[in-house]
């Protein structure tokens, strides 16, 4: 019983996390997101304070997700190790203007003071099945 809640807090502050993303709010993913968070995308290893002012910017010259986009995982998967829990699978954002491709991600997350903290995260663009 006690996995299951434990599960069901990391998933909602997991919820919460790509939520606060996709708003683009910086305190909100600035209290989940760990001291030392780092990002793995196509722009190369990015550091939590450049994610951040990057997002910031992005929502201040409006060139972020439209108002009602929404993350949503196709795929979820979570596997223990000890106090650390990888999440990966495959989500895409939907409700923007743009349409968006799915992404392949890869999150590592740590119980840290109670709470439930993001160390890092990894996403690239899914292949196209169609080549």
């Amino acid at each position: 019983m006690e996995d299951m809640v434990e599960e069901s807090q990391l998933l909602e502050t997991r919820r919460q996390w790509y939520a606060a993303y996709v708003d683009g709010n910086v305190g909100q993913l600035d209290h989940i997101e760990s001291d030392d968070f780092v990002v793995i995308c196509e722009a190369g290893l990015v550091g939590k304070l450049d994610q951040l002012g990057s997002i910031a910017e992005a929502v201040a010259r409006d060139r972020w997700f439209s108002r009602g986009s929404r993350a949503e995982d196709e795929v979820v998967k979570l596997l223990p190790f000890g106090d650390l829990v990888s999440i990966f699978g495959q989500g895409r954002v939907v409700g923007d203007v743009r349409a968006r491709p799915p992404l392949f991600f890869s999150e590592l997350w740590q119980k840290l003071d109670g709470q439930w903290r993001v160390l890092s995260l990894h996403f690239t663009v899914a292949a196209d099945p169609k080549g």
